[in-house]
């Protein structure tokens, strides 16, 4: 070991070669022995879903697994052990209920999701000795809330003509995230003057009734897509645009239609509202009649539409007499039928 004049000790070249080579040792068994730490946390799930988390990788020796761990943020709230008996441990954490049954060492499945449990979820894994190497993913999950029932379309006329503006407001009812507008005419989309997450004090909910039977069951297409009829607008699954996204729609459980579960936290759902505001062309017109679509989604997980049909509007066509005609009849006429009535009254006598 060499000392420099100012007494600073400084390791000598062959321990520095020494520690080196025991560091790259270390590093390389760490390497080697865990690698390829992947976690697996779906994106969004709707609300009351059952939800699974899965973290993989790999190991030169299965057995040199020390431990799995998940949290929700900083709190941890499941471990799993291989050479400890039981193997998994659980911990509370709000919003959090994990199915023991179904979790293992590569697992973990959580029951009924509701908002509480949204937040980032963390994959900690660390192999045996002697390195202890540790590896983390870490991914987010949302909760998503589905709106009750499907949009509401309206405008203040029921037909259009050529050169006048047309007006309609799209409603969605409230919703965790808010749902996304999508207006489309005649099947092809068009641009949104605004959108906004406040209800115009004018607009009335028409709320599907609340069947009193429980043995009458929709049919899938309503159950999945929150479908309903209104006496005014007939609300239906716009079937171009579930054709073209059929892949990517999940359709909900019929269990999931409706959150079961006690809210705890303060309600985040807000409406959302659309509107839209043009110029009627000629094109716009197929067949004498103008279809506006209202679309509402979230995500690959939600999906309703509404639609209005426009009549064009027809100009009338007058009356032969035309009403100054029928206004301007002469008054002598009135009495000269009116004195014929008289004559024949009496001769009846």
């Amino acid at each position: 070991m060499a000392v420099s004049s100012g007494m600073e000790v400084i390791p000598a070249a062959g321990s520095r070669i020494l520690v080196a080579i025991f560091a790259a040792i270390c590093w390389s068994v760490g390497v080697g022995g865990l690698q390829n730490l992947e976690i697996n946390v779906p994106s969004a799930v709707l609300v009351d879903e059952t939800v699974t988390l899965e973290c993989s990788w790999l190991l030169e020796d299965e057995e040199a697994l020390y431990s799995v761990k998940w949290y929700r943020g900083k709190e941890e709230f499941y471990r799993y052990i291989p050479k400890e008996l039981p193997h998994t441990r659980v911990f509370p954490l709000p919003g959090i209920e994990v199915d023991i049954s179904r979790s293992g060492a590569r697992r973990v499945v959580l029951q009924q999701a509701t908002p509480a449990m949204a937040g980032r979820f963390r994959c900690e894994v660390t192999a045996d000795a002697p390195t202890f190497h540790t590896e983390i993913r870490s991914a987010p999950l949302e909760v998503v809330e589905p709106p009750e029932w499907g949009p509401k379309l309206v405008s203040d006329r029921s037909w259009y003509g050529v050169g006048s503006n047309l007006r309609a407001t799209c409603a969605s009812p409230p919703s965790y995230p808010p749902v996304n507008l999508t207006f489309a005419l005649n099947g092809e989309e068009i641009d949104i003057e605004s959108i906004t997450h406040e209800l115009p004090p004018w607009f009335k909910w028409d709320p599907p009734l609340k069947s009193e039977s429980t043995t009458t069951e929709r049919s899938e297409d309503e159950m999945n897509f929150n479908v309903f009829h209104d006496e005014e607008n007939l609300q239906y699954l716009d079937e171009t645009y579930i054709n073209l996204h059929k892949e990517e729609i999940r359709r909900p459980s019929k269990e999931s239609l409706r959150p079961v579960y006690e809210r705890t936290g303060p309600d985040n759902r807000t409406p959302t509202v659309g509107v839209v505001s043009f110029g009627v062309r000629t094109e716009a017109f197929e067949r004498g009649s103008l279809r506006l679509t209202c679309i509402a989604n979230i995500y690959n997980l939600y999906a309703a539409r509404t639609e209005l049909i426009f009549d064009m509007e027809q100009p009338e066509v007058a009356s032969v007499l035309g009403v100054r005609n029928r206004s301007t009849v002469p008054s002598f006429i009135h009495l000269w039928l009116f004195g014929l009535l008289m004559f024949l009254w009496l001769s009846g006598r």
